[in-house]
């Protein structure tokens, strides 16, 4: 019985639309208003993130509406637990920067713009996560944690999703 209410609870459809909402929500906050808090928000690694956070929102939305059966759940659930893990790895390298308080004007000044047009992706990628970045501000502060230890706690929170969405025993279909 209580494997039903759980199944109940956490169906596949309630699962992605937290996702979606989680994902929507932190978002829409750091564009909003952090963007004009803080001028480090435009960072390679910040829009690592951001990206992370943009198309896990859109696969969220995606896999809700439409309600695949099993293999389509298990693609979907795939790949937004690959995005979560990337936006585990890159919120982990900001933490673990911002803790030895590295600097080098050249890797976090350059856009994500400048970083697509040219045409090595190699040299990108080590850019964005070799080198050291500048960008590193701990002004902003929630409950005594930095932007990039909530940011942490947020795909923390979303691998933790998108594991259950792999891991869970396929039902049959539920409108919520």
């Amino acid at each position: 019985m209580k494997q039903k209410i759980d199944n109940a609870l956490l169906s596949y459809r309630r699962l992605n639309l937290a996702g979606f909402f989680l994902t929507g929500s932190a978002l829409s906050y750091a564009s909003i208003a952090l963007e004009q808090q803080l001028s480090s928000i435009n960072c390679s690694l910040c829009s690592i993130v951001r990206l992370c956070l943009l198309c896990m929102s859109v696969l969220f939305f995606i896999a809700f509406v439409h309600n695949p059966w099993t293999f389509g759940q298990r693609f979907y659930a795939l790949l937004t637990w690959l995005l979560s893990l990337s936006g585990l790895a890159a919120a982990g390298r900001h933490i673990w920067l911002e803790s030895f308080q590295l600097a080098s004007p050249t890797a976090c000044n350059a856009g994500i713009e400048t970083l697509t047009a040219s045409l090595p992706f190699l040299s990108d990628v080590h850019i964005l996560l070799a080198e050291q970045h500048d960008c590193l501000d701990n002004s902003w502060h929630l409950l005594g944690f930095t932007l990039s230890q909530v940011t942490l706690g947020v795909f923390i929170f979303l691998f933790l999703i998108t594991w259950r969405l792999l891991t869970r025993r396929p039902e049959p279909k539920l409108l919520f």
